[in-house]
């Protein structure tokens, strides 16, 4: 603890240095510049202070990895150890693209990023989650021809699997309304491969979730009226739109939020012992709430040997 304090207090002071020094050469330039005092002195002020403030910030950007790096190896591993079993956390590694890709179920964007990856078995289903961020690139060009690059969001939030033990053939998905990455209803594949969408025999979670599977009666053979009550109750505990992806006998959930996982709070801020396992905990809900709400371990769900 005294040495991640040491380090956030290095960090914070860092940051002071920064912000006033940048404010005082942005008036001193100002000065300068409306005085029309603009000379060589002038720019090698600025050059000297772009140098200097960019070695700052660089230095800055390694106290902060490290800073984070022992706040995750002191805080989360230890929470995560203390419930997961077969538990490996690495907070550099997130899930591959492709293994979001390969569901066919989301736009995958032109840049991905993901971080914080845990895996690990709770109450004896194996699963895996990463932080998640999608983005999209877009070009406008104006009346001059002159073009710009803006890049949209189009997923951040949480992506978990589950080992799903419960068999089936065709794949099928579940999107909560507002969920604004889902593929499936744009996808064009073979005849028979294409996704159709389904209606449930809940009036209530078909106005809150759309249905699309590859073969329709096994959309009802796995989203029983208990499963559709489970996830409506999960959708009133979650903050943030959700995406159920059934595939290879695993259940993807993407909790699109708009958040990073077990990020410790600002350096400006005194480490709050207490505050910051809540909201570990609540991060590792987050998790565990799919296994416990949708009744994961339950033997009916058992695979056929």
């Amino acid at each position: 603890m005294e040495e991640l304090e040491e380090l956030r207090l290095k960090i914070k002071k860092r940051y002071i240095i920064f912000g006033s020094v940048t404010f005082l050469s942005l008036i001193l330039t100002l000065m300068m510049f409306f005085t029309g005092n603009i000379g060589a002195i002038f720019f090698i002020a600025i050059a000297v202070h772009l140098i200097g403030m960019s070695s700052m910030l660089v230095s800055t950007n390694k106290l902060n990895q490290n800073y984070r790096k022992l706040f995750k190896n002191m805080f989360v591993f230890q929470a995560l150890n203390g419930l997961f079993t077969n538990l490996y956390y690495n907070p550099s590694m997130g899930i591959p693209s492709y293994v979001i890709a390969a569901t066919n179920m989301m736009r995958m964007g032109d840049i991905y990023h993901s971080e914080d990856y845990v895996s690990g078995e709770y109450k004896g289903i194996k699963f895996a989650q990463a932080d998640v961020h999608i983005q999209e690139e877009h070009e406008s060009t104006d009346s001059d021809g002159n073009t710009t690059t803006t890049y949209v969001t189009i997923f951040k939030g949480r992506w978990m699997i589950f080992d799903f033990n419960k068999n089936f053939k065709a794949d099928v998905q579940i999107s909560q309304e507002g969920f604004g990455n889902s593929k499936v209803k744009r996808f064009f594949g073979k005849k028979e491969e294409r996704f159709k969408k389904v209606k449930m025999e809940s009036e209530s979670f078909n106005k809150k979730f759309k249905v699309f599977a590859q073969n329709e009666h096994e959309a009802f053979y796995l989203i029983t009226p208990s499963l559709m009550e489970r996830i409506e109750r999960l959708a009133q505990n979650t903050k943030g739109k959700m995406l159920f992806c059934f595939v290879n006998n695993k259940l993807h959930v993407g909790v699109q939020n708009g958040k990073d996982s077990f990020e410790p709070t600002s350096v400006f801020k005194k480490l709050n012992v207490e505050k910051i396992k809540n909201d570990i905990s609540s991060d590792i809900m987050l998790i565990t709430q799919f296994v416990d709400e949708l009744n994961l371990d339950n033997n009916l769900f058992k695979k056929e040997v």
